[in-house]
């Protein structure tokens, strides 16, 4: 089974059923979540995750959408360490990357993600040698 982190975007494409106008973004992160729920993949989420969601005010729908994934086995809470963060701002200052994505690359790639899944490719683009980073629809 593969273990995936999926950034926080795929969850907001799901929950509000986004469309970039040519396709269907919330389908294609509906379509993955059906694939965990099938056991093809493992979810791993952290507490930036969380956070950032609830920034966003999904939180209670983040809740329930965890607190399901959790019951069939299916979800991985990763942890966020000192380290985590320490890394991720030396190789912001290195490569010129977003905290947040940075963050996000090294907790993954700590907590031995198979693939980094977002709809932003390109912010990940400086820290491939971390992760394997892909689209929904590309798994």
């Amino acid at each position: 089974m593969k273990r995936i982190y999926i950034d926080t975007n795929i969850y907001i494409d799901y929950f509000d059923g986004r469309s970039d106008g040519l396709r269907p973004l919330g389908d294609f992160a509906y379509e993955l979540l059906r694939r965990t729920f099938q056991c093809e993949f493992l979810i791993m989420i952290s507490p930036l995750v969380l956070e950032e969601l609830k920034f966003n005010t999904y939180k209670n729908k983040a809740i329930k959408l965890i607190d399901e994934l959790k019951e069939k086995n299916k979800v991985i809470s990763a942890i966020e360490t000192r380290e985590d963060r320490q890394k991720a701002k030396f190789i912001v200052k290195q490569r010129k990357t977003g905290f947040n994505d940075t963050l996000h690359a090294v907790i993954a790639s700590r907590m031995g993600a198979d693939y980094l899944v977002t709809r932003n490719i390109m912010h990940f683009s400086k820290l491939n040698d971390l992760i394997d980073v892909c689209y929904p629809e590309g798994l």
